[in-house]
């Protein structure tokens, strides 16, 4: 278990995600453990208006079990992080769901809900790791100069959760966008730019195809096209091909360049090496 100490704070989501990620991430950094947001609050970042429950982080698949240590021993994360009382009934452990199973969570205190409801119910809100080679495998290894991000020279597909320009602002009065940049213009947190983040959707609407989490990244990569491309965030141009051309033929509003998703999705398979049967061959 994790714990914020004497100066544990009640979790409320929102400003108090942010700075829970700004401690996870520190807290990984200063074990020399690069990480990278993932997820749905990765979504809200670029703009995306989803519902969340779990704050989920990358780190290289060589240290996934120290980074699982080091997230369950810090002291001074601002909040209490709980073990996880049974993973066979947990929410965050269910293979039935829309979005990929972690490797490793934990429940963040006062977020449980209510204690009458059946434990498959009750959907605390988590921190989770996920190993690079079953989110951003095709990307470089995270490696060690990433874990002082704010003294190193990023790459170019990486960014700050502070940088506006690759962020949009959050307005208040735009209530169909996401969060936006992170508040806090010191945040360690580090996001994939846009056109990364819809590459990874992409990739997994081909890697799990005619599964839950294939389908669902498939509409999210209508949301990025929606929400984040049409606020000038995303550069379609970035993404390599055939990304960027499936990309165009999946989103676009014309019928005539419109692809319909299937053909989207074979085209898509064969590009990253996925099985298609012959029949689908084009």
């Amino acid at each position: 278990m994790a714990d914020g100490s004497s100066t544990a704070r009640e979790f409320c989501g929102g400003d108090d995600a942010e700075d829970l990620l700004d401690s996870l991430a520190r807290a990984l950094n200063a074990a020399g453990i690069p990480c990278v947001l993932w997820g749905k609050f990765l979504w809200q970042t670029h703009g995306v208006p989803t519902l969340w429950n779990a704050l989920d982080l990358v780190v290289p698949d060589a240290k996934l079990a120290a980074a699982s240590e080091v997230i369950s021993k810090s002291k001074d994360l601002g909040f209490t992080l709980l073990a996880c009382p049974d993973t066979t009934t947990c929410f965050h452990s269910e293979p039935n769901q829309t979005w990929e199973i972690p490797s490793f969570h934990l429940h963040i205190e006062g977020t449980e809900g209510r204690k009458d409801l059946e434990p498959r119910h009750r959907i605390p809100a988590a921190v989770t790791l996920f190993p690079q080679s079953e989110t951003l495998w095709f990307l470089p290894q995270l490696d060690a100069s990433l874990a002082n991000p704010r003294a190193n020279p990023l790459p170019r597909y990486l960014a700050l959760a502070s940088d506006t320009t690759a962020l949009p602002t959050f307005v208040l009065d735009e209530i169909d966008m996401g969060r936006g940049v992170f508040k806090s213009d010191k945040t360690a947190v580090l996001v994939p730019r846009a056109h990364i983040l819809t590459e990874a959707l992409m990739r997994i609407m081909a890697r799990d195809h005619g599964k839950d989490v294939g389908l669902f990244a498939g509409s999210a990569v209508g949301y990025m096209s929606f929400y984040v491309e049409k606020r000038g965030k995303l550069n379609i141009d970035l993404l390599p091909e055939p990304f960027g051309k499936l990309f165009r033929a999946y989103t676009s509003n014309d019928e005539k360049e419109r692809m319909h998703m299937k053909e989207v999705l074979f085209r898509l398979m064969r590009a990253v090496g996925v099985p298609v049967e012959p029949e689908e061959y084009l």
